[in-house]
């Protein structure tokens, strides 16, 4: 499982990039920067929020996860 600040520092990187991306996308078709910023902002913040939880419960599930083992123990299996 991983860490609350990767998984933060994961959000922030991510939703800083898709936030660049929305705004001039917004600004290219309204050309009305007050729309575009309130956009923005409104979108970023419930998707920042979503991503985080969904981040979270994804670190939960083991569906699909393949543990290896540790070095120690795999030399441990080829030496026996």
């Amino acid at each position: 499982m991983e860490s609350k600040k990767r998984t933060l520092a994961k959000t922030a990187v991510y939703r800083s990039s898709t936030t660049v991306l929305l705004f001039v996308l917004g600004w290219i078709l309204t050309k009305n920067i007050y729309e575009t910023s309130l956009i923005t902002i409104i979108f970023n913040v419930g998707a920042t929020l979503i991503y985080y939880f969904h981040e979270r419960m994804w670190g939960k599930i083991n569906w699909g996860i393949t543990i290896k083992p540790k070095y120690s123990e795999l030399h441990k299996t080829i030496n026996v």
